[in-house]
């Protein structure tokens, strides 16, 4: 065991020793057949650990799954995924766990470190992984008044994959064997891409070819003055400049339509059948399911709902980079923020302001090269996320071949 660990069990309380484990006779019973367990104890990893079980589900359709977290959301999983809650963290509720669900491999999605239930897992000769969903360095840095816990618990794991070298420096220093550390990126929900008509696509190019195109997605009523502002200020230095204009709700096309009416700005809308024309300033795209397409015609897009305060309803980002298009946004970046953080980072997005600020940034990014290269940077962080989950489905299926074979 180890004396890390075993001044770790004499340090917990009595009263903590004898708590009954999660797993009992009434709960959930392990089913026949090969066990994946996914620890996923952070809400917002969920929608990650749904993604990995379905995609191993396609690669074995015979798999099942455990997912350990600290709330229930039964009703979120597939049929072929149970739920329990992760047991008291002392030797005997640990080692009933294990012992009771006996998992073929084991990964480890975020949240702290639990020397208890990690070691008897690691007893048991179950593979184990821990995969970084955006804070794994916090787990990197976890602290213990005991001696050489953390390391112990670090080489525990067959593999971990780390965001960025930063984090897995991290690891290393807290203790980690530097070759199981592995720097892969962040393992993230994939965002689906979002598919058009290519012949509808072809034909709206030809007419845009000539002209400079921008695009304001799934805007919010508080919004539409700003970005009809922007728009003409814009204007003042690009006369042939379009604006793509997607309300949030196709059902506001008609309260648009009066307000571009009102500032004597030329349009046309796309719920009428109508096209854009030489003269056309907005085309106003209140039709449904159509946000494929726009984002492939625009090399700029203004994300809505990021400038309301409490808005919460606003596209994913990636939508728009993986597309090509450069993103434009306000601050209110929830509940997306974490994706909005790493394309600041990496240069691929701008944060604005108000209006001018706005029309400042269209300006900006009519400059080719500097779109080309904004949006480069957008794709390398969208497809980083692609690549970090086919390694991790490979991680996983080799390990679980491998234990099968040892059977």
């Amino acid at each position: 065991m180890g004396l890390p660990l075993a001044l770790y069990y004499l340090s917990r309380s009595p009263s903590a020793e004898a708590a009954v484990s999660a797993v009992d006779a009434e709960g959930p019973q392990r089913p026949s057949g090969t066990l994946v367990w996914l620890h996923a104890p952070r809400p917002e990893d969920h929608p990650v650990a749904r993604d990995l079980v379905m995609a191993l589900s396609d690669r074995d359709p015979d798999l099942w799954f455990l997912v350990t977290s600290g709330c229930s959301d039964e009703a979120h999983w597939p049929d072929h995924c149970l739920t329990a809650a992760i047991p008291q963290e002392t030797r005997e509720a640990a080692s009933r766990f294990v012992k009771t669900w006996r998992p073929d491999v084991a990964a480890w999605l975020g949240g702290g470190l639990r020397p208890g239930l990690l070691a008897e897992t690691a007893a048991a000769g179950v593979p184990m992984f821990l995969l970084d969903t955006g804070n794994a360095v916090e787990v990197a840095r976890f602290q213990s008044r005991i001696p050489g816990l953390r390391r112990s618990v670090l080489r525990m794991f067959d593999t971990i994959l780390a965001g960025d070298e930063a984090t897995a420096a991290a690891f290393r220093r807290a203790g980690a064997e530097a070759g199981r550390v592995r720097v892969a990126g962040v393992l993230e929900r994939g965002v689906r891409t979002l598919r058009c008509i290519e012949a509808e696509r072809d034909t709206l190019a030809a007419m845009f070819a000539a002209r400079p195109v921008w695009l304001a997605a799934e805007v919010h009523p508080d919004e539409y003055d700003l970005v009809l502002t922007a728009h003409e200020i814009a204007l003042r230095r690009t006369h042939r400049l379009l604006l793509i204009l997607v309300p949030a709700d196709p059902a506001d096309g008609p309260v648009l339509a009066k307000r571009l009416g009102e500032r004597d700005l030329s349009f046309r809308m796309r719920s009428t059948g109508a096209e854009p024309e030489a003269e056309t300033q907005v085309y106003l795209a209140d039709t449904e399911a159509e946000m494929g397409l726009w984002y492939r015609l625009a090399p700029t897009s203004f994300l809505g709902g990021t400038m309301v305060k409490g808005e919460s309803t606003g596209p994913h980002p990636f939508n728009a980079a993986a597309l090509g298009s450069v993103v434009l946004h306000g601050p209110e970046t929830d509940p997306h923020r974490d994706a909005y953080l790493r394309l600041n980072r990496a240069g691929a997005s701008r944060q604005i302001a108000d209006a001018a600020d706005l029309a400042a940034a269209i300006d900006t990014l009519l400059a080719p090269d500097k779109a080309a290269e904004m949006a480069h940077a957008a794709w390398q962080v969208c497809s980083a996320g692609a690549e970090v989950t086919d390694l991790v489905l490979d991680l996983l299926t080799r390990s679980l071949v491998s234990r099968r074979a040892s059977a």
